[in-house]
C-alpha cells in the first residue's frame, strides 16, 4: 500500500488554524506541543490517518474507531493524541483542518463537534 501523498494547500495559513486554536483556549505550550506532534504525524505518515479517533465508517457515518489511526511503520497516531492536552488536541484538529485530506477535514468536524461542541460545517470557512 502506498504512503499517503503530502498534504495540499487549502488556502489557509498555519497562523489562522493557531488563531481558532488560542480562541477555544489554547495555550501557547499548548500550540508548541501541537507544532511537534505535527511533525510527527509528518514523520510517520500520518496526516491523513484518524489520529483523532473519527473515522467513516464504511458509509455509516463517522464513528470513533481509534485503531484506524496506526501508520505504517506501526506509530499509533491515535495513542499519542490522546496524550496531548486538550489545547494542544483543539490546535492539531484546527491544522488538519488546514490540510488537504478530506479524512483530516471531515474527522475534525466530527472531533471538534462531538468532543467540544464547535460546529463547523462543511460549506462555511473554520
Amino acid at each position: 500500500m502506498p504512503l499517503p501523498k503530502p498534504p495540499e494547500d487549502s488556502g489557509y495559513s498555519p497562523s489562522h488554524a493557531d488563531e481558532l486554536a488560542r480562541a477555544h483556549g489554547a495555550s501557547e505550550a499548548d500550540l508548541a506541543s501541537a507544532k511537534a506532534f505535527g511533525e510527527e504525524l509528518s514523520l510517520h505518515h500520518a496526516w491523513g490517518l484518524p489520529f483523532n479517533g473519527y473515522a467513516n465508517a464504511a458509509g455509516y457515518g463517522y464513528v470513533q474507531e481509534p485503531t484506524l489511526a496506526v501508520a505504517q511503520d506501526g506509530w499509533d497516531s491515535h495513542e499519542a493524541f490522546e496524550k496531548l492536552s486538550s489545547g494542544a488536541q483543539i490546535a492539531v484538529v484546527y491544522h488538519s483542518l488546514e490540510r488537504g485530506h478530506d479524512i483530516d477535514r471531515e474527522s475534525a468536524r466530527n472531533f471538534l463537534k462531538h468532543e467540544h461542541g464547535i460546529i463547523i460545517h462543511g460549506n462555511q470557512p473554520y
